[in-house]
């Protein structure tokens, strides 16, 4: 009878729609791993094109390490595909990859080591490789390193932050990079919580990041680089929408957001005897998103957008404190747009006039 291990260290969780061009690279990327005690769950999410049949011609390299699941409906985003491969996932930790993107060789070693050695329930890193245009190439020689640290990088792995004060500022300045591939997770820590993606549209990587954290004990920042990421610019976060669109699209991904995220921390005694740290956090959310929505502001009149604006709140069912603080929001950055398009303006005038005097002389 074969010796089949029924555990493997790590669950790598893929979710795929529409990346044919690509899905072939992500799998070749993680073949090549120096560490080969890992499960692959790709998680279609009724993709259109032939992503499906490439990944099913990998599944005899990988001897039995990969598999497919097919959603019965298209969620719209990555946070539902994801979720599915958490509950079919059998590994002591996850790792959440994009399916266009890949990482090197010794990546899931030196992730996997580090938990170990610290017994760590989350690893985290703040750099990862960005690959030139499209291509995904794992060589370090064509990769640009990108650090989202403003401060002094660690050097050595370290606690990420001392205290919650200090998560809740690390997190709302962007010294912790919310996108679920900068880390590798305890899977126990996810299913005892009951930590899952919500499904709110744009966001839901965020909110399941900053739960994540809040809940885990020891989370360990390394200096690795060992992801590579490919930026698209036809992916699903950077679709153009016009104004209405827009606004729906993150207006109510902020709306649900922000109350889910409000009622997490509402569980949490810090919270509730420091509440500037709760709001620093909704804030944080909101703004994030609104500031999103900013290109649209220069195309359309303010009675429009006041229009569109009111169309979304309408399907809040509470409307006191989060449309006060929405339009709170929203007032500020049109605010800070107005005068930054003073600026320009001014600026554009100043060299006119310079070029003006140039041509008299």
């Amino acid at each position: 009878m074969a010796n089949k291990k029924i555990i493997p260290a790590i669950s790598v969780i893929i979710p795929m729609y529409n990346v044919e061009k690509y899905i072939g690279e992500c799998l070749d990327s993680i073949f090549a791993q120096t560490f080969d005690d890992y499960e692959i769950i790709v998680v279609d999410d009724c993709s259109t094109d032939k992503g499906c049949e490439v990944v099913e011609n990998y599944i005899p390299k990988f001897n039995g390490r990969l598999q497919l699941i097919k959603s019965e409906k298209n969620s719209g985003g990555a946070g539902v595909p994801r979720n599915i491969g958490i509950r079919f996932s059998r590994g002591k930790y996850i790792f959440l990859m994009d399916s266009d993107d890949t990482m090197t060789p010794t990546a899931l070693e030196e992730l996997y080591n580090v938990a170990e050695k610290f017994q760590a329930d989350v690893v985290h890193s703040g750099k990862f490789f960005k690959s030139p245009g499209e291509t995904a190439m794992t060589d370090k020689k064509f990769l640009t390193a990108v650090s989202i640290w403003r401060e002094i990088p660690v050097t050595q792995p370290e606690p990420l932050f001392k205290n919650l004060p200090e998560l809740v500022e690390k997190f709302t300045s962007y010294k912790i990079w919310a996108a679920p591939w900068s880390f590798l997770f305890r899977r126990d820590l996810i299913v005892t919580n009951n930590l899952t993606f919500p499904k709110i549209g744009i966001g839901d990587d965020v909110i399941f990041v900053f739960e994540t954290l809040i809940c885990a004990k020891n989370i360990i920042n390394v200096p690795n680089y060992y992801y590579v990421f490919r930026e698209r610019l036809n992916s699903n976060t950077r679709q153009k929408l016009d104004a209405e669109k827009s606004i729906h699209r993150h207006g109510a991904s902020v709306m649900k957001g922000v109350t889910l995220l409000s009622n997490f921390m509402d569980k949490y005694e810090f919270f509730q005897k420091q509440p500037e740290y709760k709001f620093a956090v909704l804030e944080f959310f909101a703004s994030d998103h609104l500031q999103r929505v900013i290109p649209v502001y220069f195309q359309n009149s303010t009675a429009a957008l006041d229009k569109f604006i009111r169309k979304e709140l309408e399907q809040v069912e509470d409307k006191t404190a989060l449309t006060a603080f929405l339009f709170s929001r929203m007032n500020v950055l049109n605010a800070n747009l107005i005068q930054q398009n003073q600026i320009i303006q001014q600026q554009q005038k100043k060299i006119q006039e310079l070029q003006a005097q140039l041509n008299q002389k």
